[in-house]
């Protein structure tokens, strides 16, 4: 069940990602300038070669998904996350929260939970 959610919770935030938003809906902030030559020139922040976004959704390098019986572990050990999740203290980033459970991601993780202990339930 972990396991099917892990992949809703990935959809979910590649998702966000495509719209820039946080996984709440929320807009982030615009880029403020281009990025410099040779670099992805779209206007979406945090997708320039994509690394960051496949870090997290995918297989990309620094992802992070640990699946147990009983718990799950979900994101990225990409080094400059933390800096586009939190924002710089100096202002000269601005936080664009991307790791987060949606609540529609939630609703859909607690009825499926729902689902499986009445399917235990029923067994017993």
């Amino acid at each position: 069940m972990l396991a099917e959610w892990s992949d809703i919770l990935a959809g979910d935030l590649s998702q966000s990602f495509l719209n820039s938003e946080t996984p709440d809906g929320e807009g982030w902030e615009p880029l403020k300038r281009r990025r410099p030559k040779g670099h992805n020139q779209g206007e979406r922040p945090l997708i320039d070669i994509g690394a960051l976004m496949q870090s997290v959704v995918s297989d990309g390098q620094g992802h992070i998904e640990i699946i147990t019986a009983d718990s799950m572990t979900f994101g990225t050990s990409v080094e400059y996350a933390g800096v586009h999740q939190f924002g710089r203290k100096d202002g000269t980033v601005p936080a664009r929260p991307f790791i987060g459970i949606p609540d529609k991601t939630f609703n859909t993780a607690m009825q499926m939970l729902s689902e499986h202990v009445i399917t235990v339930i029923d067994a017993i």
